[in-house]
């Protein structure tokens, strides 16, 4: 079992709501919907057998990001959950994450963020600066490793496709750079939420 401070949500969607509040701070472009993806999040058995599905949902509305796990076989499933805010980092390791698969995560996410339809700049500005607001500054990783900033982490060892003519795997690759980041600041205590 993974630790729950290593899942890629965990560290994805709280730096998600962070940007979008400082997004909608510098008052860019948004449009009030609800908006919502779902992951796998495993298989409903009884007596050996599979009766439904696990999911988690996570979802925009009224400018704020929700996430809860749902069966979609029994009420009384034990994965079933209330409404989590995304910014709760300790609550979203309660969901699930266990069977999410990690390579669609990011590029689920970025469809997600793409039909939203932000202002591309300021997004990846507001990813930027929280990132560097929400950890103490300068970063040294539990490896020792020291960044001075999220930019200087961002941009080690950057893939030469993601460009900003290429958005959706820009943003991937933003995702998670933020994700490890994030992670990074937690493992050493240096992230404040």
């Amino acid at each position: 079992m993974t630790d729950p401070d290593e899942y890629y949500a965990v560290n994805t969607i709280p730096a998600i709501v962070w940007a979008l509040e400082l997004y909608l701070t510098a008052g860019a472009r948004f449009k009030d919907r609800t908006i919502e993806v779902v992951f796998p999040a495993g298989k409903h058995k009884e007596n050996m057998r599979k009766k439904g599905d696990h999911e988690i949902v996570v979802w925009i509305s009224n400018r704020k990001i929700y996430a809860r796990a749902r069966c979609d076989f029994k009420k009384e499933c034990k994965v079933n959950t209330g409404r989590v805010d995304g910014s709760d980092r300790d609550a979203l390791k309660e969901l699930p994450w266990d069977e999410l698969n990690v390579r669609a995560f990011f590029k689920t996410m970025v469809k997600w963020i793409m039909r939203m339809d932000l202002d591309f700049k300021t997004l990846i500005r507001a990813f930027n600066t929280v990132c560097d607001r929400r950890v103490a500054l300068p970063l040294t990783t539990k490896y020792g490793k020291k960044f001075e900033k999220f930019n200087d982490y961002r941009q080690h060892r950057w893939p030469k496709d993601a460009t900003p003519d290429n958005r959706p795997r820009f943003l991937e690759e933003v995702l998670i750079r933020v994700s490890f980041w994030i992670q990074s600041a937690a493992q050493v205590n240096a992230l404040d939420y």
